[in-house]
């Protein structure tokens, strides 16, 4: 009986297969990542094949594949347009430097992932912007290459060669570790520790216990890395003039921590980290010349504020002329009675194409003041600046008497500038302001936002 149940059974089951045959079309387009897509070789993808792909079996995938990225996030394909002149940066400021310095491209044959993913917008996670990722020493992804959420072409591309730097000194120390002795460094010193939130950290913050940027804080291999990148990107002056403005335990952490650096590059992998330094600051500045003065500062530019502090002598070494009407003025100013005041350091605003703001810091006990000057401002063909004397807020009108030698000394005088300090060797843009009529009559400023 049970077997006539199971022949019964088998038959219904093969009839019931039968009977509900149906024929169905399935000639429709495939999912993409699953043969859904499909293209022709052009020009940059023959580019990236003779420049990455054949001479390092490097992929540069920049067509649109959602399963290379996390997919709760919101990404933006890359433009085309960006994409030779991307790959091509990093070529030349990331893989040729060490094929120079190491005498062949074995070394980076050797080490390079093998897949670039090219994205064209940023990821944001926990109010973090995040320009780059690598995965196991396989893959980098590029994001940003679109170059929108900075547009400043010159900090953006720097970003990107800062990344490629970073995601390989990751593979590197993956491949041979860098001594033990770096992840105690700061908290040997006393100074804060790695955290888990980094990104409540400024740069500020980050220095002052010994890390070169607030990521360097997430973990001592970010700290590694970071510090390889910074030094290679930044170059020795401005990595230097980056520690020179620490207090001395965070220099003597940062010292320590580029010692190590130097050390593990020459003994892990036979590189002379200066040399590569010097190779990567070199190709970086053929790359992207350094802009004029009259293209970075001024209203509307990248630095409208000229800073004056003639306390910082090693930084912005003044002229006698510019110190005597300063150190009259201070002078005077401390004299004013029943006030206690000390004039600090001053600094020319640009408020608009034709007004500047000759701005003094005031220090009255532990509370600084801005005792502010306007002045009409032109500048001819030449370049030349010439300010003229207009009003004054209060804190100004209070101490006008005083700092009249500046005053003068301001309106005077017609200015050209310079800059005093190469900008792409110098973390600190820095510009001479030098009097048309008196040559040997300067001051110098450090440019900010």
């Amino acid at each position: 009986m049970k077997t006539l149940y199971a022949l019964c059974w088998t038959a219904l089951t093969i009839a019931g297969l039968v009977s509900c045959k149906k024929e169905e079309n399935l000639d429709r387009p495939l999912p993409v990542g699953l043969g859904g897509q499909t293209w022709t070789s052009g020009p940059i993808d023959e580019w990236l094949m003779d420049s990455l792909t054949m001479p390092y079996n490097i992929s540069v995938k920049y067509r649109w594949d959602p399963w290379e990225l996390q997919l709760d996030r919101t990404y933006t394909p890359p433009e085309e347009s960006k994409i030779i002149p991307a790959m091509s940066a990093i070529k030349r400021v990331w893989i040729d430097p060490y094929n120079e310095e190491t005498g062949s491209d074995r070394f980076m044959k050797t080490y390079t992932p093998k897949q670039f993913v090219l994205v064209g917008s940023v990821q944001y996670d926990f109010g973090t912007v995040i320009l780059g990722q690598a995965e196991g020493g396989n893959n980098i992804v590029f994001l940003d290459i679109n170059q929108n959420f900075d547009k400043n072409y010159v900090t953006s591309l720097k970003r990107m060669i800062h990344t490629s730097h970073h995601e390989f000194a990751h593979i590197l120390h993956q491949t041979i570790m860098y001594p033990q002795e770096f992840k105690t460094i700061s908290s040997d010193l006393g100074l804060d520790g790695y955290t888990a939130t980094w990104y409540n950290v400024t740069n500020k913050q980050a220095l002052a216990n010994g890390y070169v940027t607030p990521y360097s804080m997430a973990s001592y291999d970010e700290d590694f890395v970071e510090m390889v990148s910074n030094m290679l990107v930044e170059g020795k002056t401005r990595f230097g003039e980056l520690v020179a403005s620490a207090d001395e335990k965070a220099q003597q952490a940062l010292r320590q921590k580029e010692q190590i650096v130097v050390n593990y590059f020459s003994q892990a992998y036979n590189i002379d980290f200066y040399s590569l330094q010097t190779r990567v600051q070199a190709a970086l500045n053929k790359l992207v010349p350094p802009p004029t003065v009259e293209e970075s500062y001024g209203f509307d530019k990248t630095y409208a504020t000229a800073s004056v502090n003639p306390a910082n002598a090693a930084l912005l070494p003044q002229s006698a002329p510019f110190l005597s009407a300063f150190n009259t003025s201070a002078t005077a100013v401390a004299a004013i009675p029943n006030y206690g005041l000390t004039l600090d350091s001053l600094a020319l605003i640009t408020a608009d194409a034709t007004t500047a703001i000759l701005r003094m810091y005031v220090r009255q006990g532990t509370t600084t003041f801005a005792a502010d000057y306007v002045y009409d401002l032109s500048k001819d063909a030449n370049g030349i600046y010439d300010l003229t004397y207009v009003s004054a807020n209060g804190n100004g009108t209070i101490i006008a008497t005083a700092v009249t030698p500046l005053l003068n000394y301001f309106e005077n005088n017609q200015f050209g500038l310079s800059w005093y300090a190469d900008p792409s060797v110098s973390i600190y843009p820095r510009v001479r302001f030098s009097s048309q009529s008196a040559p040997g009559s300067y001051f110098h400023a450090l440019l900010l936002p």
